[in-house]
């Protein structure tokens, strides 16, 4: 595979994470069922070969094989064009009031914004994600609404996918100094740990900023200037149509809502330091559910209250989380693992009361980095270089 592997679409470092390891649920994680037939086209290995040992798939990853295939062939992939316009039209139309009141009311007209931009981040997340022409064609909608960059963020999600709750390997549970999810040696410590359940709205606020910083670096950096087109548009928009305070409040209202979203479906679930063999089983133990109170709240969470359906079937449409959410936990029912889920005030609860319990905790000598040197740590755009 060494001609494979230096032709890979996303990169050297998927092939050599996951040499002599079983990629076959992270495959179909993340590729149409047309890139999985290619699958064919590649060479075999000469009964001369010894393949790697492998342990034997559990029956929890069985079984998830048995319904992922069901779901395939019963249509849930499919795109639904009315299901489409249903999730575009409340995003479009929280734009559109906000950009009539930016002058007029600009409080109200901040809020509309962050709301839509919020729903945009999700609807983003689906199409970049998802796999068809449709997708495609709208794999840019985050660039021109959030300035979001689709191939800067796919590179870190997609990581974050398939080692979820890594330590050492996971860029999302790489929060430090900010936040500590575990008592740290005290040579990595920060003073102000004491207080990060405290600060955590107000830095969470920043999150969409930071998004736009690291999509504008990846978008210079690599010269992908069909991306910067749809970017450029939405900072001129932003520039010629928003007063500052609307452009900028919008921007952190929406970075604090979708921060506090997707922290709190997997930072206080099970951390892994070493390489989980058995994926299905990994997802399960990293991610809860949160259920909603109103149609409200199930509209903002953009479809991130079925994180682990989420995170089992990430190419499936959203709208059809509600339906398969039956489906998962039967299986965990099945196979006699938990299905974690709680209220959505109740995840939010658990996610701050971790943060205050590592605040209040003693660092701890020894205790692992966040950071490690690997071959994730050597891809293009990583976020880290070896320890810290």
């Amino acid at each position: 595979l060494r001609r494979w592997r230096a032709a890979h679409p996303a990169g050297v470092h998927w092939l050599d994470g996951f040499a002599g390891r079983d990629a076959t649920d992270v495959m179909h994680a993340f590729h149409s069922e047309d890139a999985v037939a290619m699958l064919s086209r590649l060479p075999r290995l000469s009964a001369a070969v010894q393949p790697p040992s492998l342990p034997p798939a559990s029956a929890l990853t069985l079984g998830f094989r048995r319904l992922r295939a069901r779901l395939v062939a019963e249509g849930w992939y499919e795109r639904l064009w009315w299901r489409e316009a249903q999730n575009l039209l409340p995003c479009l139309a929280c734009y559109g009031v906000g950009w009539r009141l930016a002058r007029a009311a600009p409080l109200l007209a901040t809020v509309s914004l962050a709301l839509g931009s919020t729903s945009a981040g999700w609807i983003a997340h689906d199409f970049v994600h998802g796999r068809g022409r449709f997708c495609a064609a709208m794999r840019g909608f985050g660039a021109l609404m959030n300035g979001h960059s689709s191939t800067w963020w796919s590179n870190k999600h997609n990581l974050h996918h398939a080692c979820t709750n890594q330590v050492g390997v996971d860029e999302d549970i790489m929060s430090d100094p900010f936040f500590f999810l575990w008592a740290p040696d005290p040579a990595r410590d920060s003073r102000w740990r004491r207080l990060q359940h405290l600060y955590a709205l107000p830095v969470y606020s920043v999150l969409f900023a930071l998004w736009r910083f690291n999509s504008a670096r990846t978008v210079w950096s690599k010269r992908l200037w069909r991306e910067a087109v749809p970017m450029g548009l939405n900072y001129l928009w932003m520039a010629l149509c928003l007063p500052p305070a609307v452009a900028v409040g919008h921007v952190l209202l929406a970075g604090a809502l979708t921060a506090t979203i997707v922290t709190v479906s997997h930072q206080a679930e099970d951390l892994f330091h070493e390489h989980q063999d058995d994926w299905v089983a990994s997802q399960v133990h990293s991610t809860r559910d949160a259920v909603t109170s109103s149609p409200f709240s199930e509209w903002l969470w953009g479809g991130m209250q079925y994180q682990l359906e989420h995170h089992l079937l990430p190419t499936m449409p959203r709208y059809r989380y509600p339906s398969a959410a039956p489906l998962v936990r039967q299986l965990c029912a099945e196979h006699g693992v938990e299905y974690r889920v709680d209220s959505e005030l109740g995840v939010v609860r658990r996610n701050f009361a971790m943060l205050r319990e590592v605040a209040r905790a003693g660092a701890e000598e020894g205790a692992l980095p966040t950071r490690t040197e690997t071959v994730w740590s050597r891809r293009d755009g990583a976020a880290w270089v070896g320890s810290n």
